[in-house]
């Protein structure tokens, strides 16, 4: 037996579907960072000349409502907030993989945690750099992270343990060149 309102629950699938609006409404906060909406087309275009545009656009693309302008600039401070959150829940990730780790593991993610508070680091000093507009700098800093977290593998490989940061190296490394990229757009 089909309940009364089955027809009209099929009929609104229906139309939603007709009008192209079911699939992103079921897609909605699924397999997207950062859950939702459609990007800016002025993030799109900026994002677009990254070397990882779907990574900035992920990040960048929910923000953009928060600044009044969307210029190169502005998806850059984007996506290095973005660079420095994802570095601080890498140093959270350390801190829940160390617990329970073999010894050798333990201080392979000791020196890791070190390399991203230093990455920490780094950044805020980029962050400044470009408040003033300083390319120079700010690409300085932004490498000299990626030399930091990029060090993260290194105790790992010597001690012949399998490093759990490999997937956040992965995406600090795309985003950090970004970063790079963007910045020599100010």
């Amino acid at each position: 037996m089909r309940p009364a309102n089955a027809p009209l629950v099929l009929l609104a699938a229906a139309a939603l579907l007709s009008a192209g609006l079911l699939p992103q409404a079921a897609a909605r906060g699924k397999g997207r960072r950062g859950g939702g909406g459609p990007v800016p087309p002025a993030v799109n275009d900026i994002c677009g000349r990254t070397p990882f545009p779907e990574v900035c656009k992920s990040t960048a693309g929910r923000h953009a409502a928060k600044y009044p302008v969307v210029d190169n600039v502005a998806v850059l401070n984007m996506q290095v907030d973005a660079f420095a959150r994802r570095t601080a829940q890498a140093r959270n990730h350390v801190k829940k993989v160390s617990r329970g780790a073999p010894p050798t593991q333990t201080q392979a993610l000791s020196f890791c945690d070190t390399m991203y508070m230093n990455t920490e680091d780094t950044i805020g000093a980029a962050q400044r750099a470009i408040s003033f507009k300083d390319k120079g700098t700010a690409k300085i800093m932004l490498q000299l992270a990626v030399q930091d977290f990029a060090s993260c593998d290194r105790p790992f490989q010597e001690a012949g343990a399998p490093n759990p940061m490999l997937k956040f190296d992965a995406e600090l490394n795309q985003m950090a060149n970004n970063c790079m990229t963007l910045a020599n757009m100010i």
